[in-house]
């Protein structure tokens, strides 16, 4: 039962990561239909999005790891714990956690689809190929019912609450 539970409640964590991107693509394609925006460089639209989406929304998500929960390990009524003491885990290692947990696949994906855009379809089956393999460790550790590697290189641990 934890290991749905885990599952879903990463699943509300990555929802709760694109909400923000959806409205903002909803937002700027609504400006768009009023009058036509200046086209930003590809460079400059894949910074971008990494340090003004990806970066923060991560750093969000970390704090509320450290404050008892990302929402859905609240949703699922499970909590994230240091592992050495149990206690919640320090805000520099919810972050840790969440850049590799969430954060890394997502720019590996945003990247590949840029690539793919570029027609560099070596370099975007390459990135692609990395999101999946993290994701897919995430997810065979869950199924599992084991830690992931974010939970070991961040020394922390998911329990129920």
């Amino acid at each position: 039962m934890l290991t749905a539970r885990r599952g879903l409640a990463t699943a509300i964590d990555y929802a709760a990561m694109a909400a923000p991107l959806g409205l903002l693509a909803a937002l700027t394609a609504l400006r768009y239909r009023r009058r036509p925006l200046p086209q930003p460089s590809a460079t400059k639209v894949r910074v971008l999005v990494a340090v003004g989406l990806t970066m923060p929304l991560s750093a969000v998500l970390a704090a509320t790891e450290a404050a008892g929960g990302s929402p859905g390990k609240r949703a699922m009524g499970l909590t994230l714990r240091d592992d050495t003491n149990a206690e919640p885990p320090s805000y520099s290692q919810a972050l840790t956690r969440s850049l590799l947990k969430t954060a890394l696949p997502w720019e590996l994906g945003h990247q590949a689809v840029w690539e793919f855009r570029a027609d560099n379809t070596r370099r975007g089956t390459v990135l692609a190929a990395g999101a999946y393999l993290a994701l897919g460790l995430q997810a065979a550790a869950i199924v599992r019912g084991r830690r992931t590697y974010p939970d070991h290189v961040a020394r922390t641990r998911v329990t129920s609450a």
